[in-house]
């Protein structure tokens, strides 16, 4: 008898709020005479993914801090992508210029964590050692007129720093 796989986005939904469900196929950053929109493109066959977008600007994420400067920082989107037995947590800050998403991005992987700590906790069949953290940085300033892929790498900070202007490529995110 073939062993059933454990799909540990099953575990995932079921802890965040579907309100913060993004059922869009791209990303997105709109600002003062500003648009950023990259296609979510998948190429492999049966990768399963859910994407979270939590804005602060239109709800308070974190009711229970105080309004100190940085500490309320989240990235703009949470993609969670099940391939196999490997559940990726792609933590994803779209940047206008040049701007640093360090300050984002960490906080984010705190709050990743939390919500995979709380998945663990609650759910004794997750199995948490199956999972990948990925910070990624998109700049529309660092994104070349190119539609070819370059090769992903980490920066000093452990940020990839994703410089593809249209699409979002997720196979070569989660093969690094």
């Amino acid at each position: 008898m073939a062993k059933h796989s454990v799909k540990q986005l099953d575990f995932i939904k079921p802890i965040i709020n579907n309100k913060f469900i993004d059922d869009n196929k791209y990303l997105r950053e709109i600002g003062d005479g500003f648009v950023m929109e990259l296609e979510i493109v998948s190429h492999k066959k049966g990768l399963e993914y859910v994407l979270y977008k939590f804005d602060p600007n239109q709800i308070d994420l974190f009711p229970f801090f105080t309004d100190i400067s940085g500490l309320k920082k989240i990235c703009d989107y949470f993609l969670f992508v099940q391939e196999g037995s490997v559940l990726y947590v792609l933590l994803i800050e779209l940047k206008k210029g040049t701007k640093s998403a360090y300050q984002q991005l960490n906080a984010s992987e705190v709050f990743a964590n939390f919500i995979i700590e709380s998945a663990a906790r609650i759910q004794s069949e997750f199995k948490k050692q199956v999972i990948e953290i990925r910070k990624i940085r998109i700049s529309d300033k660092r994104a070349k007129k190119t539609t070819k892929p370059k090769t992903l790498v980490y920066d000093e900070n452990g940020i990839i720093n994703y410089d593809l202007p249209t699409k979002f490529r997720i196979q070569p995110i989660i093969e690094l």
